[in-house]
């Protein structure tokens, strides 16, 4: 006895308009090995320096102002000096060319080599899943703009941009210890302009998340419709379908279209305010150097080295932002593929646990079923069913469409489970050839 197929095809565990997780920061590089964490460590110190240096070089270059002035009348000092000066600008270039060395190959290396892991371990992972995880948690489509677009935003977080951050860390941290060191004053003035700043930047890198995680989801809508399309092709055409298939692809495109286009607003506001706060910061430093040298509390070469350490320091924070967006695009992304490789199938394919029989007589027997879609638990598709195939025969199920030829077929190769354990037992398994 047997009920309309009613299966659903495709499907998708989230509710449209829920919140989608976000991975941990930590999560992003769980398939680093030594070799990985080697390399992180060394891009990390080179970083580190490549930040640090460009303050360090305006430290030197306010000294060399200041013996200007201090040996104006003592041309074969002023040569000494310079020439000491120009051998420390040569070794902050070399160490310049290093660490940005370091930085880049170092981080980029190991970007591509916990990418290529996450992506062949994500593809088994989906491989793995039972066929009903693919009707009621995640769309084929999903699979693809995980390999094709989520892998590649997690690995442009975990590569350049992860060093790019550490570096514009660094400029913003040793530009103010430079400017500490050389007039308090001033750089203790621009303490009040960095909290905005974070502020700002704290906004808009959450808002750039939410953004991107809808943004996501209303591009694998449209890439589904894309694959149902042309899977199907040859009924899309008898049926005269392809300007249904164009709309509704032309549907979820608009959804995502407006959505890029509220990020790019909240993109363009975040990073137009966190360049004004900082330029306001450069007019209040010009404005208060001017005054302290004026009542000599400083010297010249002090005051330029001070306020461009402090400027450069500010403007590396602000430049930090787009790095911070990159990390919120990739936790959501992760979070994602994370989804898939964390979960465990109902059936382990490559368990060593069950039943091995001693014997195969080819006769499959199924007793009393019932069954119902995962994607439709209230519609019963089989209900009290019985099948008995002897051994060495063939049989060939007839009926019209939907009536449950290929569920059948399903539940023999154990694409599915029946409906309940008290029932599973009546699906039973004499042998097959």
């Amino acid at each position: 006895m047997e009920v309309s197929e009613g299966k659903k095809d495709g499907g998708h565990g989230e509710k449209p308009g829920s919140a989608i997780p976000t991975a941990g920061f930590g999560e992003l590089f769980r398939f680093a090995d030594k070799l990985d964490y080697v390399l992180m460590a060394i891009g990390t110190v080179g970083a580190f320096i490549h930040g640090c240096s460009l303050p360090l070089f305006l430290r030197f270059f306010a000294d060399l102002v200041n013996s200007f002035g201090a040996n104006a009348n003592n041309v074969d000092k002023m040569a000494q000096e310079v020439l000491k000066y120009a051998f420390y600008f040569l070794v902050v270039g070399a160490a310049i060319w290093a660490s940005s060395w370091a930085e880049i190959s170092c981080w980029m290396w190991t970007g591509e080599r916990q990418s290529t892991k996450m992506r062949i371990k994500y593809l088994e992972a989906a491989l793995n899943q039972d066929i009903q995880y693919f009707d009621t948690v995640v769309r084929t489509s999903d699979v693809v703009f995980a390999i094709n677009t989520d892998a590649v935003m997690v690995q442009d977080a975990i590569s350049e941009k992860l060093g790019n951050f550490i570096h514009y860390m660094a400029t913003f941290v040793s530009g103010f210890v430079v400017g500490f060191t050389a007039v308090w004053q001033l750089a203790l003035a621009t303490l009040g302009v960095v909290p905005l700043i974070a502020v700002i930047a704290a906004i808009y890198t959450s808002t750039l998340a939410k953004l991107t995680a809808k943004s996501q989801e209303a591009l694998s809508q449209a890439g589904n419709v894309v694959e149902q399309t042309i899977v199907q092709i040859r009924t899309v055409t008898a049926f005269v379908g392809e300007s249904r298939a164009l709309q509704a692809y032309s549907a979820a495109l608009k959804v995502s279209q407006r959505l890029g286009y509220k990020s790019g607003f909240a993109k363009g506001m975040g990073l137009g305010a966190t360049y004004f706060i900082v330029f306001c910061g450069y007019a209040l430093l010009l404005w208060y150097g001017g005054y302290l040298v004026r009542h000599h509390f400083t010297n010249g070469g002090l005051a330029i080295a001070t306020m461009f350490s402090v400027m450069i320091g500010g403007l590396a924070l602000g430049q930090s932002a787009p790095s911070m967006a990159a990390f919120a695009k990739a936790r959501v992304a992760a979070a994602k593929i994370f989804r898939i490789i964390d979960h465990k199938p109902g059936v382990d394919r490559n368990s060593e646990l069950g039943l091995e029989l001693d014997s195969v007589t080819g006769q499959v027997e199924l007793k009393n079923v019932d069954f119902s879609y995962p994607s439709r638990p209230e519609i019963q598709i089989l209900n009290n069913f019985c099948l008995t195939v002897p051994a060495g025969k063939t049989i060939a199920l007839v009926g019209s469409s939907g009536s449950g030829k290929s569920t059948v077929v399903s539940l023999i190769e154990r694409f599915y489970d029946t409906t309940s354990v008290a029932v599973q037992d009546k699906f039973c398994w004499m042998g097959m050839t």
